[in-house]
């Protein structure tokens, strides 16, 4: 709470959960780094991930990659089996009363709070 106390911060700035252009992006970058499957289909976990931030979607990547490593250490691939095990790994922790309290300060201070 010490970054809510006044001259710590000016403006509080609502920033939404990733939609869906947006997860792809984040997918997308992600997989620039990334040896993933062909098999992987970047749709599917684009719908699936709906409700996580941008950094649970990077965890879920990561989790895929360790999980590949952990199978086999010369891995070459991450799989779709993997990403598998990674979003039953990985959940959204943002519960939706939080989000939606989000939007309904959003929505009284007209999206940007000034102290």
């Amino acid at each position: 709470m010490a970054l809510m106390r006044p001259g710590r911060l000016d403006r509080i700035v609502y920033v939404p959960l990733p939609d869906v252009p947006t997860r792809r992006e984040i997918f997308s970058l992600q997989f620039r780094n990334m040896p993933v499957a062909q098999s992987v289909s970047l749709d599917e976990l684009v719908t699936r991930t709906d409700k996580y931030s941008g950094a649970e979607i990077t965890a879920v990547c990561r989790e895929a990659g360790l999980l590949a490593l952990q199978e086999d250490i010369k891995a070459q691939q991450i799989g779709a089996g993997h990403f598998e095990g990674a979003l039953n790994t990985v959940k959204p922790r943002i519960p939706d009363s939080l989000i939606q309290s989000y939007v309904s300060y959003q929505q009284r201070r007209g999206g940007l709070c000034f102290f």
